[in-house]
């Protein structure tokens, strides 16, 4: 007899199947979740008045649409609890009312959290916040626990609390931290007075936070005499190795696009037209290097592409297009046609039609504009991370960017030589990729590849003249 999941399934309720696995958490229904999310179709937009998001998602026989908005007050409250307090030693609990920026900050940084909602209602919310994100990359990397107040509860270290509605919130947490002795970080509005005694607590640390709309407290309550005040350190480069953290920082100079070009040379297609646009603000796209660069670098084959002088030994590379040798899983061995990224060109390489031309270009300066104006905030958007993965070679790295290239090339031309970013985590992608594992390469095991043509793609990465290669290439094709 099927149980729940597999009737949800078959009466086309996939979003149910997803939600049964949220609640369940157990490898059967985590089976189930993963042929639900194959039929579930999300979008995500960005709302009119332009203060958040909406995310709608549908199947065959259910839909649900869910607005979001996230004040920068969060993003100050949390970096001052990363500054001050270790989150990576103990169990982190925090209530979740907040609509899922708590539950999403917790979880790709891989501390052991868990998170607490009054209602089902919040439960849900806070579940979908990024769920185009969870549709892509179908559960690779599980969402932290979320938990409504009939459960039983778990014994934690420190809890965070945004206090909303102080007094409801309160009687909750009374009754779910019943004997449990933890500090408490709070971030509180200007107006709620909290007296440390109802928590049979004191004061350790106390720092006013101004915002745009209110005035705010943040306030570590704890029964010890004082706190240990070591910051959290996001994993900066191969760090993340030792890390459970999905999230880390790389240096600008050390990231490649899937040409293999640098977002630090001259010569970048996006990096070089942002300046352009700098220096003149009625610059068209007419009048750009990303044109220019369409136009003449319209590589035949992944040979071409990567520069790769005629007569060079590298089969098949020179007779078509291929996944990158690391890619999971093995793909058909050859394609004669490009890869488009969407529909009229390939954002990477030309030709592309003027139409698709025209719309890298407003989305290249939509990207740079934001930035300029807001920073670089990712844990306030859907799909906000630069992702991408790393090729490691010894004690050496590349990023390669996969999502978020034309923000990464806004990052460049606005000066950052540093930046947080995301693993991409969808199933066909690597997080690292080693140079010395390249015999268990899914392309390299599957014969596409031999091993000595996937270390050569490997080391296009690592090349420091494929900008200069570029810039002469054009030259060439100028002068043709």
């Amino acid at each position: 007899m099927p149980g729940d999941g597999e009737k949800l399934l078959e009466a086309d309720r996939n979003i149910s199947v997803f939600i049964e696995y949220m609640k369940s958490r157990d490898n059967e229904s985590l089976i189930l979740a993963r042929k639900a999310l194959r039929n579930i179709k999300s979008y995500s937009s960005t709302r009119k008045d332009r203060q958040g998001y909406r995310i709608r998602i549908k199947c065959k026989n259910e839909e649900k649409v869910f607005n979001y908005s996230f004040p920068h007050i969060y993003g100050e409250f949390l970096n001052a609890i990363v500054d001050n307090m270790d989150l990576e030693n103990g169990k982190t609990g925090y209530l979740e009312n907040t609509g899922g920026f708590l539950l999403n900050y917790m979880t790709p940084r891989g501390f052991d959290s868990l998170g607490l909602t009054l209602d089902d209602d919040e439960w849900e919310k806070s579940i979908f916040a990024n769920f185009p994100v969870i549709r892509r990359e179908y559960l690779k990397r599980e969402l932290s626990p979320l938990m409504d107040g009939n459960e039983n509860p778990q014994k934690v270290d420190r809890l965070i609390w945004i206090v909303d509605d102080y007094t409801s919130e309160k009687k909750f947490l009374d009754k779910y931290l019943k004997n449990q002795d933890v500090d408490i970080i709070m971030l509180v509005p200007e107006g709620i007075n909290i007296n440390p005694e109802e928590f049979r607590k004191k004061i350790l640390l106390g720092r006013s936070l101004v915002s745009e709309k209110n005035d705010f407290q943040i306030l570590i309550l704890s029964s010890k005499d004082e706190i240990d005040q070591e910051e959290t350190r996001i994993p900066e480069g191969l760090e993340v190795l030792k890390s459970n953290s999905a999230i880390l920082k790389v240096d600008m100079d050390k990231c490649r696009d899937n040409n293999g070009f640098m977002y630090t040379e001259e010569g970048h297609y996006f990096v070089e037209t942002l300046k352009q646009y700098e220096n003149n603000e009625d610059l068209r796209y007419e009048e750009s290097y990303l044109k220019e660069y369409y136009e003449k670098f319209q590589p035949d084959n992944r040979r071409d592409n990567y520069l790769w002088e005629e007569g060079l030994d590298c089969f098949p590379m020179d007779h078509g297009w291929l996944y990158d040798p690391w890619r999971r899983t093995a793909n058909p061995p050859l394609r004669k046609k490009r890869f488009e990224t969407r529909k009229g060109g390939n954002h990477n390489i030309g030709p592309n039609t003027e139409e698709f031309g025209h719309a890298e270009f407003n989305r290249l300066k939509g990207a740079y504009n934001a930035l300029k104006e807001k920073g670089y905030n990712p844990d306030f958007f859907v799909d906000g991370y630069i992702t991408g993965y790393l090729l490691v070679r010894k004690d050496d790295y590349r990023f390669v960017a996969s999502e978020g290239q034309h923000r990464i090339a806004a990052l460049a031309a606005l000066g950052y030589d540093s930046f947080i970013c995301r693993f991409d985590l969808k199933p066909w992608t690597n997080e690292t990729v080693f140079y010395n594992q390249a015999s268990k390469w899914p392309q390299v095991k599957a014969g596409i590849f031999t091993p000595r043509v996937a270390k050569m793609c490997f080391e296009h990465f690592f090349r420091i003249d494929n900008n200069t290669r570029l810039i002469e290439h054009l030259k060439r094709m100028s002068s043709n």
